[in-house]
């Protein structure tokens, strides 16, 4: 047998590995490539994705996708609006109710008005905080502590005029309106300008008929009689539920009780929109009278021993929770009629009066101050709502990357919602190693969905933090991937990922 030359032997082993292909090392993924496949797969069904992310710190773009597109910011207006209140009164700030008596004393009976002075708080009489909760108690423990049994007067708001666009916003739409989500941002707010109602079948009543006999019975707190109520019973539903509106112009509110072949409920409840929250704040400030034995006379009684003056003093003051408290439920809970009145409250204080006309102007020198341009942000409410507000990415990234370099900024970031732990991002579905590093506020109408705010990179000391803002335009109604799933998807690669 033959011995091959050992140089022959060498020089076959250095040609032959190339006579054959080298197995393909898989590339690592990373943020960009992950995102890219994510967002081509997202726009092949007609959604348009519009992205973009920062570096926190330097502002340096690290990811971008269709970032200038304009397109509906939906609630994610509300940072802006947030961000702008904060600016104008700081962290701290906190709204004044003052109420004062103007009247005269007979003994034990006050004859003449309550008044209370609108201070724009969006949160008086709200069930949202303990301070604000008891308003109408603390009204008559100071009517009480004046030594007061009998009242023969009225309750009076005062500085609550609705201006010119009156209850709406510009561009809301009307099948908006009627629900308690869109409660009038007015001048005067009580009880977030709702009441609840409940609902209960008499004792032995099936879901099918309502005996006119044994009617459905209807209750509201705090109870206003001018509320009628209408009450449709549908059985065999699909799904047992109530749905109830307020009829705009008649003031009557329609409800529709529905009940399934297996379910058929005794109880209901739900929140109702009411336009004049005078009348609830007079209601709920004559119950709590009530409570303490002051009665308010139906007719006037002695007249002929009025005194002819009349005095004005003050009764309290009713005091809203710091303004950062006020901004961590508006953005965590997305409320439209808290980010109505921030948004006002701002364009009051910067223009003197308040409008939605004078509030485009507010804002668009805002924008200004912080060199944003209106190219990129173009607001029209507080809350979003509105169909004519139009934001891109790179607008709503600029907004939380220069809120950072502002002294309000730690308020803004803990009022955002953290994915996976609280507000409307409570449900997302994210790895234990990515929950609770990812905080942003989200936005949604029909077929459009948007989130902005900050991602932590634990891994990454180079971007430690991002900014980021996700839009989707346009979603199909049965996607292969919802617009929860796109963002937990990108959240995933934003806090694990390497950029590239």
């Amino acid at each position: 047998m033959r011995r091959l030359p050992l140089t022959t032997l060498l020089l076959a082993v250095l040609v032959l590995p190339a006579c054959f292909p080298r197995a393909q090392r898989p590339t690592p993924p990373s943020l960009t490539t992950v995102a890219n496949a994510l967002f081509e797969s997202v726009e092949s069904e007609g959604t348009t994705a519009s992205v973009f992310l920062v570096d926190a710190q330097t502002g340096t773009p690290l990811y971008a996708r269709r970032e200038h597109v304009r397109l509906l910011p939906a609630s994610t207006m509300k940072v802006v609006s947030t961000s702008a209140a904060l600016s104008a009164f700081g962290a701290d700030f906190r709204f004044r109710t003052p109420v004062r008596l103007e009247g005269s004393r007979l003994g034990n009976l006050f004859l003449g008005d309550l008044v209370l002075e609108a201070s724009g708080d969006p949160s008086l009489g709200s069930w949202r905080f303990p301070e604000t909760a008891l308003a109408c108690e603390q009204v008559a423990d100071a009517f009480q502590a004046k030594g007061i049994r009998q009242w023969l007067g009225a309750v009076r708001v005062s500085n609550a005029d609705e201006g010119l666009y009156a209850l709406y916003g510009p561009g809301w739409a009307w099948d908006d309106a009627a629900y308690a989500y869109s409660a009038a941002p007015t001048p005067f707010v009580f009880r977030e300008n709702v009441v609840d109602l409940a609902l209960e079948r008499p004792e032995g009543q099936d879901c099918t008929v309502q005996s006119p006999q044994q009617p459905v019975v209807v209750r509201y707190s705090p109870a206003l009689a001018a509320l009628k109520t209408v009450v449709y019973l549908e059985p065999n539903a699909q799904r047992a539920g109530l749905g109830c509106v307020r009829e705009r112009g008649s003031g009557r509110v329609r409800c529709v009780w529905r009940s399934t072949a297996e379910q058929c409920p005794r109880q209901a409840s739900m929140r109702i929109a009411v336009d004049e929250p005078g009348t609830l704040f007079t209601a709920c400030v004559e119950e709590s009278l009530a409570a303490r034995g002051i009665w308010r006379l139906p007719t006037p009684q002695q007249t002929a021993s009025v005194p002819a003056t009349t005095t004005s003093e003050p009764l309290l003051e009713l005091v809203s929770p710091p303004l950062s408290e006020l901004v961590k439920v508006t953005n965590k809970e997305s409320l439209n009629l808290y980010a109505e009145r921030l948004g006002l409250g701002f364009t009051r204080a910067r223009m003197g009066a308040e409008s939605y006309a004078a509030l485009r102007e507010a804002m668009g020198q805002e924008l200004a101050r912080r060199g944003i341009s209106t190219r990129l942000l173009r607001p029209a409410d507080g809350s979003g709502l509105s169909r004519y507000n139009v934001a891109t990415a790179r607008g709503l990234v600029e907004i939380i990357y220069t809120s950072l370099k502002e002294p309000y900024a730690g308020a803004l970031l803990e009022s955002l919602p953290i994915a996976g732990v609280d507000g409307t991002l409570a449900s997302s579905a994210l790895s234990p190693a990515a929950r609770g590093l990812v905080r942003a506020k989200t936005g949604t109408l029909s077929g459009q969905k948007a989130y902005v705010g900050i991602a932590d990179r634990p891994h990454d000391p180079e971007h430690p933090r991002v900014v980021f803002a996700l839009m989707l335009n346009n979603i199909d109604e049965q996607p292969a991937l919802t617009a929860s799933q796109v963002f937990e998807r990108f959240a995933e690669a934003m806090v694990a990922l390497p950029l590239r």
